[in-house]
C-alpha cells in the first residue's frame, strides 16, 4: 500500500538570478523558456506574476513566475486529474521530467499527497517510496528527522553540497503525507509563505558558496610579500645607490604588488558582502519561518518544523561564523601588503629623487662652467692682439684661456660635492 498516494502532487520553487551578459540569454533563461514551452503556457507569462493553469497528457498543473528582488522566481507544480483515486508514485517521476529546469540560486521540490496512513511508520514508509520514484532510483532516502504541518507528517532530504561551486545543483526535498485530503486544500494556501522561506535559504546557501569561491581565489594568491625580497630592501636602504636594473626591478615588483592589492581588496570586500547578504536572509528566514508558524498553530492539526528551525541554528553557528573567521585571517595579510608597498614606493620616490638631484648638478655646473668660459673668452679677446690676415689660421690663446677658466671652477665644485657627499655618509 506504500506506493499509492492521493491527489499527488509534485510542486517546484525555483529562484535564478537575473543575469544580462551582453544582452545575450543565459542558459537558465533558455530552460525556462523551454519548460513554459513544454507546459504549452502563453509566453506573456514570462512577464507576469499571473496564476496560468496547463492541462498536458492528463496531467494538471499550474504556472507562475514571480518577481522577488533581483531573483526570478518559479513556482510550478504538477498533479493528477483524479481526486480520489489512489495513484501509483511512479508518476512522480513522470510530473519531475514535466518540470525538470534549470535554477543558478537553487530548488525545492515538494512532494505531496494523502492517505489513510495513522502510524508514523507508515507514512514514512510511503514518503521512501515517492522520493525514489521521484528520483528514479532503488536506493532509500535518509530521511531527515519528520515535521509536522497542520497535522501532516512532512520529511526532508537534503545534505551540504560537496561542491560549492555547484550550489545550483543542491536541492531541497520535502515530502509531505497528508492525512486528509481538506489538509491538502489548506496546504495550497501556504504556497507563496513557503515560495519566500525557500528563496531566503537558497540566498542564504548561495552566499556561503560563493564566499567558499572567493577565499578559493584568495588562497591561491601569495597572500603575504614573499620574505626573500625583503632583505634585499634592507641592505639598499641605507645607502640609496641603487642601479638602473635595479630600479627597474623595484619599479617592475611595485606594480605587480599593486595589482594583487587590488584583488585582495575586491576580495575581502566580497567576502564582506557575502557575509551581509547571509545575515539579511538569514534574518528574514527566520522571521518567515516564524510567521508560517504562528499562522498554522492557529489552525487544527500540529505543527512543528524542527528540521527547518535546525537549519537556521546550523547556518547562524557554522556558515556565518565561517566567514567571519575568513575575513579576519586573511585581513592581516593586506594590512602587511600595504606596508609592503608603501616601503617600496618609498625607495623608488627617494631614489628618484637623488638621482633627479644629481643630475640637476650635472647640469648646474656644466652650465656654470659653459658661463665662466664664455666670459672669460669675451674678456680676453679685447686684450689681445689684433688677429693674423685672413689668409693665415691659427689658435688664439684666448681660446685657451676660455676652455681652462671654464674647467676650473667645475672641478673645483665637484671636489666640494664629493667631500660633502663622504661627510654625509659618515
Amino acid at each position: 500500500m506504500q506506493n499509492l498516494l492521493i491527489y499527488p502532487h509534485l510542486i517546484l520553487f525555483a529562484y535564478n538570478l537575473e543575469e544580462k551578459p551582453e544582452g545575450k540569454e543565459t542558459s537558465q533563461q533558455k530552460s525556462w523558456e523551454v519548460l513554459r514551452n513544454r507546459l504549452k503556457v502563453p509566453s506573456e507569462a514570462d512577464n507576469s506574476e499571473r496564476y496560468y493553469p496547463f492541462l498536458i497528457d492528463d496531467v494538471h498543473g499550474f504556472y507562475q513566475r514571480i518577481c522577488l528582488g533581483e531573483t526570478d522566481s518559479l513556482l510550478v507544480s504538477c498533479f493528477t486529474k483524479d481526486e480520489d483515486k489512489p495513484q501509483d508514485v511512479s508518476c512522480f517521476h513522470k510530473f519531475r521530467q514535466k518540470l525538470e529546469v534549470k535554477a543558478n540560486i537553487g530548488r525545492t521540490w515538494l512532494i505531496l499527497g494523502y492517505s489513510h496512513y495513522s502510524a508514523d511508520s507508515d507514512r514514512e514508509k510511503a514518503a521512501k517510496e515517492a522520493y525514489k520514484a521521484f528520483k528514479g532510483t532503488q536506493q532509500d532516502p535518509n530521511l531527515k528527522q519528520v515535521n509536522y504541518f497542520l497535522g501532516s507528517s512532512i520529511f526532508e532530504v537534503w545534505q551540504q553540497p560537496q561542491d560549492w561551486t555547484k550550489v545550483e545543483d543542491n536541492d531541497l526535498v520535502l515530502i509531505c503525507i497528508c492525512p486528509y485530503k481538506k489538509t491538502m486544500e489548506r496546504f495550497a494556501a501556504f504556497y507563496y509563505e513557503w515560495l519566500w522561506l525557500f528563496y531566503y535559504r537558497h540566498k542564504i546557501i548561495w552566499a556561503y558558496s560563493n564566499s567558499r569561491i572567493v577565499k578559493s581565489l584568495l588562497e591561491k594568491e601569495d597572500l603575504f610579500p614573499r620574505a626573500s625580497t625583503i632583505p634585499a630592501i634592507k641592505v639598499y636602504l641605507p645607502e640609496m645607490n641603487l642601479a638602473y636594473t635595479d630600479l627597474q626591478q623595484i619599479k617592475i615588483d611595485l606594480h605587480k604588488n599593486l595589482l594583487v592589492l587590488s584583488k585582495h581588496t575586491a576580495g575581502l570586500e566580497s567576502l564582506a558582502l557575502q557575509l551581509q547578504t547571509l545575515k539579511t536572509n538569514l534574518k528574514n528566514y527566520q522571521t518567515r519561518l516564524g510567521k508560517i508558524k504562528d499562522t498554522a498553530n492557529n489552525e487544527l492539526g500540529l505543527t512543528k518544523l524542527n528540521s527547518l528551525e535546525e537549519f537556521g541554528e546550523s547556518v547562524a553557528s557554522k556558515y556565518q561564523g565561517q566567514i567571519e573567521q575568513d575575513h579576519a585571517s586573511l585581513s592581516p595579510g593586506l594590512r602587511v601588503r600595504e606596508r609592503y608597498i608603501d616601503t617600496i614606493r618609498g625607495i623608488v620616490e627617494v631614489t628618484q629623487a637623488e638621482r633627479d638631484r644629481t643630475l640637476n648638478t650635472t647640469i648646474a655646473l656644466a652650465t656654470f662652467g659653459l658661463a665662466t668660459s664664455g666670459i672669460t673668452a669675451t674678456i680676453i679677446s679685447t686684450q689681445l692682439p689684433q688677429p693674423q690676415p685672413k689668409d693665415t689660421i691659427s689658435l688664439t690663446s684666448a681660446f685657451f684661456w676660455s676652455i681652462g677658466a671654464g674647467i676650473f671652477p667645475v672641478a673645483i665644485a665637484l671636489i666640494i660635492l664629493i667631500i660633502l657627499g663622504r661627510s654625509g655618509r659618515r
